[in-house]
C-alpha cells in the first residue's frame, strides 16, 4: 500500500493507514513500522516522476518540512500511546474533512503565485503532520491543487519534497525509541512488495479517475480516525 499509493496519489498514506493500522497495534509501532517502508519507497517514486517537479515550490516549502519534523518529533516524545492514538485520529480527521470539503466544492483557496508565508506554512504544517501521523502529504497536496499545478507536477513535487524529510523523520523515530533494528529487518524483508506496490501505482496513475479514488482514501481515513478517536 504504501508503494502504491506514493505513485498513484502521492498522498493517503497517513489518512489510510497510520489510523486503521493504529486500531490494531501500538500507534508508535505504526509509525515506526510505515517511516523505512516511505523511505525505501522515495528514490522509487523520485524515479518515475523524474525532474517533473517545480522547483519554485520545492525551494519554498523544504525548509518549512524539516522544521515541521523537528516540532513533530519533540511532541511525539511528550506524548504516551494512548495521547498519540488520539493524535493520529486528530490529525487523520482534520484533514481529511478539509480535503473532503474541498473535493466536493472544487474549490482552491490560493491564487496561482501565493504569497511566500503561506508555502512556509503549509511546509511547516505538513511537517509536523508527516511526523505526527504521515499525514503530511494531504496537506502538500492541498497546497500543491491551490498553486494551479498539474498532477503530473503535483506528484512529482510532493514525492520529491519528502526524500530529505522523511530521512529526518527516520532519525527522529529513531533517537525517541519509537524505530528499533527487527522493525528495520522487517521493512527491508517488504521490500520486493514495496517495489510491486510502486510500479502498479505508476501505470494505475496513467488511467484512473482521480477524484473518485481520493474520495474513497478520504472516507476510509475518516472512519479510522473516528474509531481511533472514540476508542476508550
Amino acid at each position: 500500500m504504501v508503494g502504491f499509493l506514493r505513485t498513484s496519489v502521492g498522498g493517503g498514506i497517513g489518512l489510510v493507514l497510520t489510523p486503521t493500522l493504529s486500531l490494531a497495534l501500538p500507534p508508535s509501532l505504526v509509525l515506526a513500522m510505515i517511516a523505512p517502508l516511505m523511505n525505501l519507497s522515495d528514490p522509487l517514486a523520485l524515479r518515475y516522476y523524474w525532474r517533473q517537479w517545480d522547483r519554485r515550490q520545492l525551494a519554498l516549502l523544504l525548509p518549512a518540512m524539516m522544521a515541521g519534523v523537528v516540532v513533530g518529533t519533540w511532541a511525539l516524545s511528550q506524548l504516551s500511546e494512548y495521547w498519540l492514538g488520539k493524535a493520529i485520529g486528530a490529525v487523520a480527521l482534520g484533514f481529511g474533512v478539509l480535503q473532503l470539503v474541498l473535493t466536493g466544492r472544487n474549490q482552491r483557496l490560493l491564487s496561482a503565485r501565493p504569497h511566500w508565508s503561506a508555502g512556509t506554512a503549509a511546509g511547516l504544517t505538513a511537517g509536523v503532520a508527516s511526523t505526527v501521523a504521515h499525514s503530511g502529504g494531504v496537506v502538500i497536496s492541498l497546497y500543491l491543487v491551490n498553486v494551479h499545478l498539474t498532477k503530473t507536477a503535483m506528484l512529482a513535487t510532493g514525492n520529491a519534497l519528502y526524500i530529505v524529510p522523511n530521512a529526518l523523520k527516520l532519525a527522529g523515530y529513531w533517537s525517541i525509541g519509537f524505530l528499533t533494528w527487527p522493525i528495520i529487518a522487517a521493512a527491508a524483508l517488504a521490500a520486493p512488495l514495496l517495489f510491486a506496490g510502486a510500479w502498479l501505482g505508476y501505470r494505475v496513475n496513467q488511467r484512473l479517475p482521480r477524484r473518485a479514488f481520493e474520495l474513497v482514501l478520504v472516507v476510509i481515513a475518516i472512519s479510522g480516525a473516528l474509531r481511533l478517536l472514540l476508542r476508550s
